[in-house]
């Protein structure tokens, strides 16, 4: 399968964009600090934006981690794909003053904190509403037993002398996702019951549906939408979300003839008119599917990559109004050449996307009222995208009014100005960065 690899850059959120280009100094802005992976040495390093040199680096437990911004930009989650599970998490330093229109950011101390969580094949992190989620999937139940579960972490617990996790043991294995809504509510993938016996091994992982769990009493189900039967309450083959506001969209399926799998939309979950959580499916305009779903927290949009029909590659864009009625074929935006999707971030505004595909170009387009390109840019060297492509691939973040685009080939970090569309730093810092995150931006 082609499409984003696992270098998940892009959870790192932005409300209010910082200025990208020079301002005059009485007005200078610290623009904050770029975090960066290296495909070959077990280190991450800390790229200081205002000098344009690498401040800190701290040594992993092995190479080419991915790197998971969190809620607010400060702290990121480093999964290192080691047979332990580990994810460790580097806070940047950064603190936040709101000034109306824009946040200044004071930098404080960077270190990699002493927390350490392991288990079976950590996958899905997810930062909302104060809280830090990872989902161990657990090993596939014909290799043997294994402890899948949910840790969930309040981010402000973090400045403790001792954090405290809460876990939530899962019941059988699964691609999970726990996502969470505010106060103690979290919703949940449900793992389907064939693929826990495990009895057929051509089931797939990925869930079918969810529940809502509250935690203060005792992850007691509140609302379930995990009914196969009614395409409004399950989301078959789940794979792909984000949260936009209080309204959290699912990929789903493609739509499929005759197949019991088939789906076709995507789901949308959020408060319904009496306030409880309700679902609606909302149909994919054709027989393709999304399976990675992003949104600019202050955006009307979400934009998933689209494609996978009869195994052929994500080559579009897929916009989402989660209010809309309906999905058409105005929704989709073809990349060019037919390429694959690539890396892909959605700025924190909602209007334009950074897209990076394998012919080393960046391109910026916008997303309403219809897509449009507007900026391309040489990036980097061509590159396979692939998520298991042996040679290393290049990451992409977005940090303010800025795409920073990492150079594996040439040892580089570079800077792409999305208010001007001109180029902006062009840092090397040696070695093969990989995937890059940020603190720079207040969320």
């Amino acid at each position: 399968m082609t499409g984003p690899r696992r270098t998940a850059a892009g959870a790192l959120l932005a409300a209010l964009a910082l200025a990208a280009g020079p301002v005059p100094a009485h007005d200078q802005v610290s623009r904050g600090r770029l975090i960066f992976a290296d495909h070959e040495q077990p280190v991450v390093s800390v790229l200081d934006l205002d000098t344009a040199k690498v401040t800190h680096s701290f040594e992993v437990s092995k190479a080419d981690p991915a790197l998971i911004g969190t809620e607010g930009g400060r702290f990121v989650v480093i999964r290192s794909g080691d047979d332990a599970g580990t994810i460790r998490l580097l806070d940047s330093g950064l603190f936040y003053e709101s000034h109306e229109d824009h946040f200044d950011i004071e930098k404080g101390e960077v270190k990699l904190l002493d927390l350490t969580l392991t288990g079976d094949k950590p996958s899905h992190v997810v930062s909302e509403q104060g809280w830090l989620t990872v989902f161990y999937d657990g090993q596939r139940p014909w290799l043997g037993e294994s402890d899948p579960k949910v840790v969930a972490i309040r981010l402000d617990s973090l400045d403790g002398d001792k954090v405290e996790t809460t876990v939530w043991p899962a019941s059988a294995p699964q691609h999970g996702i726990a996502v969470p809504l505010g106060g103690d509510r979290f919703l949940i993938s449900v793992s389907k019951e064939a693929y826990a016996r495990g009895e057929d091994k051509t089931v797939s992982s990925r869930p079918n549906g969810f529940q809502i769990l509250d935690k203060a009493q005792g992850w007691k189900p509140v609302a379930t939408f995990n009914d196969t039967a009614d395409p409004d309450r399950s989301c078959k083959e789940f794979h792909g979300h984000a949260g936009l506001q209080d309204i959290h969209v699912f990929g789903c399926n493609a739509r499929i003839e005759d197949d019991a799998a088939s789906d076709g939309g995507v789901l949308i979950v959020g408060p319904g008119p009496d306030g409880a959580w309700d679902a609606r499916k909302l149909a994919y305009p054709d027989g393709r599917r999304a399976s990675t779903i992003k949104a600019g927290p202050a955006g009307q949009y979400l934009v998933a990559n689209y494609g996978g029909d009869q195994g052929g590659p994500f080559a579009a864009l897929l916009r989402i109004d989660p209010k809309a009625g309906a999905l058409t074929a105005a929704d989709v935006f073809p990349i060019p050449g037919g390429q694959a999707v690539c890396q892909y971030e959605v700025t924190g505004d909602g209007k334009r996307v950074v897209n990076l595909t394998q012919d080393g170009k960046l391109r910026v387009y916008d997303i309403a009222p219809e897509w449009k390109a507007v900026a391309e840019f040489d990036a980097v060297p061509a590159f396979d995208c692939a998520w298991d492509a042996a040679t290393p691939a290049p990451g992409v973040a977005i940090i303010g009014n800025s795409a920073f685009v990492s150079d594996p080939e040439n040892g580089r970090i570079r800077e792409f100005y999305l208010n001007s569309l001109k180029q902006g730093l062009d840092v090397p810092v040696g070695g093969k960065p990989s995937a890059i995150a940020g603190g720079g931006n207040a969320g």
